[in-house]
């Protein structure tokens, strides 16, 4: 039987212990810093949009940065009814192309909605709709057997949140509080597109951000 013996060269060792980095050291290992608070996942890309304009007669466009967050929400495993609240806030986006720069201009608070138990968190709808605006949720499911939980809950809808628990804390009500500071991705500010958070009996709750930004 021959016998084949490989060799890795230090440089080949040196690319691969570039790209092995443990994510239990994302602080230390990265140029980004998370926040205080328990992160759990954290994704970012960027998406250019290619349309003519005025600055050269070559094809190009914005260019924005959209960073994805989840955190647990508490640091207790959740024993109440079922729960899920969310927003979308409003940012309209102007580009200069001759600084290459998008400017988002806030321009209101979006819709949101709640519903479940939501006691233990500080969270409300900034504005209620009125009476008669709210809609029934239903679901159920057997897939993983008849003991399955039904979850039959109203949501009621509203415009804006303020949000002050875990991990990131935001009012939507101006620009400023849908706003958070730059952690060491992209050249400026995060603006705040779609926060969500879910209470399952049984888990600990995680909220989920979608942050846009300047790469």
């Amino acid at each position: 039987m021959e016998l084949i013996i490989v060799i890795i060269t230090t440089e080949v060792k040196l690319k691969m212990a570039d790209c092995c980095k443990l994510v239990g050291n994302f602080n230390s290992a990265t140029s980004f810093s998370l926040p205080l608070g328990c992160f759990i996942s954290v994704n970012n890309n960027i998406n250019t949009e290619f349309t003519d304009h005025q600055c050269s007669d070559l094809i190009g466009g914005a260019t924005v940065g959209s960073l994805n967050l989840s955190g647990y929400a508490s640091t207790q495993v959740h024993i109440g009814c079922p729960g899920r609240a969310g927003v979308q806030v409003l940012w309209l986006r102007k580009y200069d192309c001759a600084t290459d720069t998008v400017y988002f201009i806030y321009t209101g608070q979006g819709r949101s909605f709640m519903s479940g138990e939501f006691d233990d968190f500080s969270i409300s709808l900034n504005k209620t709709a009125s009476t008669g605006k709210e809609t029934r949720i239903l679901s159920a499911s057997s897939q993983s057997g008849p003991t399955g939980l039904i979850s039959d809950i109203i949501q009621a809808e509203g415009i804006g949140m303020t949000y002050g628990s875990g991990p990131i804390a935001f009012n939507t009500e101006t620009g400023s509080g849908s706003t958070l500071s730059n952690m060491g991705i992209g050249t400026g500010s995060y603006y705040l597109q779609n926060f969500n958070i879910e209470l399952s009996p049984g888990a600990i709750p995680v909220a989920n951000y979608t942050f846009a930004y300047n790469p």
